[in-house]
């Protein structure tokens, strides 16, 4: 992994998120739904280090042909193009990085069964709709400050129609 590239998710990227093959380690798909195409190498594995394996788990990524690292900074429409393999409502992505990382927070590698749903959301009232019922299930998994933390955090990002 070059530490001063940004890396981008490719096609192959996306459509493992979006159809969840099986193809690699759930921990590995859940760091692939943090890909934003914004970050370094060396900015990813800092953002990581608290996920066991992370290193690895990005290197997998990176082998397989999930991520890849661009020179400098990708143009717009290529990083929103690997990121959402669909049309979805603009201002979305931040919102969808703060509930899987959330998800991940809470439940840790089983939160791959959340994510899914997650990235299947294409408008800012699907989105809201999955992460309300997310944070009751956080609060009902006992999590109920982290609950509420995360909905001061997401609400404003999905504001109610």
């Amino acid at each position: 992994m070059n530490p001063a590239a940004i890396y981008v998710r490719t096609d192959k990227g996306a459509g493992e998120v979006a159809q969840r093959s099986q193809a690699i380690p759930s921990r590995a798909r859940s760091l692939l739904m943090l890909i934003d195409g914004k970050a370094s190498g060396a900015q990813l594995l800092d953002k990581f280090a608290a996920y066991p394996n992370a290193a690895e788990f990005l290197q997998l990524l990176e082998d397989g042909g999930y991520i890849a690292a661009v020179a400098g900074a990708p143009p717009a429409a290529s990083a929103a193009s690997a990121a959402a393999p669909a049309q979805e409502e603009p201002g979305l992505a931040e919102a969808k990085r703060l509930l899987v990382q959330t998800l991940l927070e809470v439940f840790g590698p089983d939160a791959d069964q959340f994510t899914g749903k997650v990235d299947a959301a294409r408008t800012r009232a699907e989105l809201r709709a999955v992460g309300e019922k997310y944070r009751d299930l956080i609060a009902d998994f006992g999590k109920r400050k982290k609950s509420e933390a995360f909905w001061q955090r997401f609400e404003p990002l999905v504001p109610a129609a």
